[in-house]
């Protein structure tokens, strides 16, 4: 009979004092569509249709909304020092976290009130299923939108950690995160501090969402920090990783040190290691909003290698198997990837250097020719003993699906090939152009009747302008990476501007 008559009043103060917390707290003006309190044998609050927009603003969507809020606890529990609520469950929630506003106070910022002295409440379980977060963005940029498929807190309240587990799906690429930690005490003169730790597992993630790309992907790790600066550690498996350019799955192991600023998704990579058959690469980076005008965060790499093969890398990289050249390689290139829908291979932008030593072609037939080409410019061209090892470096632009190659220079005992070109990563088509310099004259080529006649002609293909070479001739390389065309270059007017080009510099 009591709880009937007090029922109004309770009605009238749950509501208000419900009002005043999540004004306070989230600094926001506060609207229900309807507020209902049950109070025996228990209280049951159900908040329907809450919407609260951060400082009243209409210009953007709101900070929280929430389809059905329900709230259970003893009414006991409700006059002890610390009232406690059993479980709140949060159906249809919706957090539109505002733009990140760099190298300005954040939109949402903190409280100088003492929450924890004002509002000394305990959660004993908050349970959300299929909640959504999303990161607006600046100026038109398409949000990020994080899917939540569950997330559950125990003892929430202002003064410690409270344990958390949630599940969420990762968009790209694609799979299920799996997080076990602690999250808090809330930090209410700068949210942005507030602590969180946590094992994390990603599995089954689908690298065919990132077109261009194939393989299954794995994860573990730990992370830890405030929000805006949290430290994950961990590593990353792809059993059967392949790029559409090679369509050759392998093995892709990387352990990584990373830097996240959950506030806005910016990611700061301090250290990678990814490792592939007989190969090393050691990476550093950032996944950032890096251009006003470009959809979404662009990723840029630094990447050296100092241990690889480029077997590996062709394997990679190249459809041909075997490939077509093996031997030791070192590599520096710094890579960009910005995001958009196009196919990986048209929106990576490259740009590097790279060497390779104790070249073998694949072929013995093109091991034989480079064998001869040796032998013939060192003017032995009888010495069936001289074995060729290359050597082989050049600068290299890879941007649209095409990659430009300048100061491509390629060497044998007695021979260098120079060469500027362009390859065709789908078409696999070559255009090149160059010089030959052999040490040999043309007559030392040859022997018999060819020799002493060629002997006429040495002068006029003598290396000219420092070249310390007996003989120079311009070549071509044009046809496919399967169907090569060699051949001399007297008369093609773009080896001519190329020539033109180099003195002129």
């Amino acid at each position: 009979m009591a709880l009937h008559v007090l029922a109004p009043a309770l009605h009238r103060i749950a509501r208000t004092r419900t009002e005043d917390y999540l004004k306070e707290r989230f600094k926001s003006s506060v609207q229900f569509t309807d507020f209902h309190v049950l109070l025996y044998p228990r209280i049951h609050l159900v908040i329907d249709g809450l919407v609260m927009r951060h400082q009243a603003r209409t210009d953007i969507p709101p900070l929280i909304q929430i389809s059905t809020v329900t709230i259970d606890a003893n009414v006991a529990s409700l006059f002890s020092a610390r009232p406690t609520l059993s479980r709140v469950t949060l159906s249809g929630l919706h957090i539109n976290t505002p733009p990140h506003q760099p190298g300005g106070k954040p939109m949402i910022h903190g409280t100088p009130v003492n929450l924890a002295a004002k509002f000394p409440v305990t959660i004993a379980r908050m349970i959300a299923d299929e909640a959504q977060v999303v990161i607006l963005r600046r100026d038109t940029k398409p949000p990020d939108q994080f899917e939540i498929h569950q997330i559950e807190m125990d003892n929430v309240d202002f003064n410690r950690p409270a344990s958390f587990h949630a599940l969420v799906t990762n968009p790209l690429p694609k799979g299920e995160i799996r997080c076990d930690g602690q999250f808090g005490p809330w930090q209410a003169d700068d949210p942005s501090q507030t602590p969180v730790s946590a094992n994390y597992s990603f599995y089954h993630a689908d690298m065919s969402t990132l077109k261009g790309l194939k393989g299954i992907l794995s994860s573990q790790g730990r992370f830890s920090g405030p929000l805006d600066y949290l430290n994950v550690e961990g590593k990353t498996d792809i059993p059967d990783f392949a790029l559409r350019a090679g369509d050759h799955p392998m093995a892709l192991h990387t352990d990584f040190s990373a830097v996240v600023d959950a506030t806005n998704g910016n990611t700061y990579l301090n250290l990678v290691t990814a490792k592939f058959l007989h190969t090393t690469l050691v990476i550093k980076g950032e996944v950032v909003d890096l251009y006003p005008n470009v959809k979404g965060r662009t990723i840029v790499m630094n990447t050296v290698s100092k241990s690889a093969r480029i077997e590996d890398l062709l394997l990679l990289a190249v459809q041909s198997n075997p490939p077509v050249m093996t031997g030791t390689a070192t590599l520096r290139a710094k890579i960009l990837i910005p995001e958009g829908n196009e196919d990986l291979i048209e929106r990576l932008r490259i740009d590097g250097q790279f060497g390779v030593g104790e070249a073998e072609f694949s072929s013995n037939s093109v091991q034989e020719k480079i064998n001869a080409l040796s032998r013939r410019a060192q003017g032995k061209p009888k010495d069936m003993g001289l074995t060729a090892v290359s050597e082989l470096q050049g600068v290299f632009r890879m941007a649209g699906g095409q990659i430009d190659f300048s100061r491509l220079s390629f060497s044998v005992p007695g021979a260098d090939i120079n060469l500027d070109g362009t390859y065709g990563v789908d078409s696999g088509e070559l255009n090149f152009r160059g010089k030959l310099l052999l040490r040999a004259k043309l007559s030392q080529m040859v022997t018999g009747v060819k020799s002493f006649f060629l002997k006429a002609v040495d002068p006029f293909f003598k290396g000219k302008n420092g070249e310390k070479a007996g003989t120079v001739l311009p070549i071509k390389i044009t046809g496919t990476k399967d169907h090569p065309a060699f051949g001399l270059d007297f008369h093609d007017k773009a080896n001519q501007a190329r020539e033109n080009n180099n003195q002129a510099n």
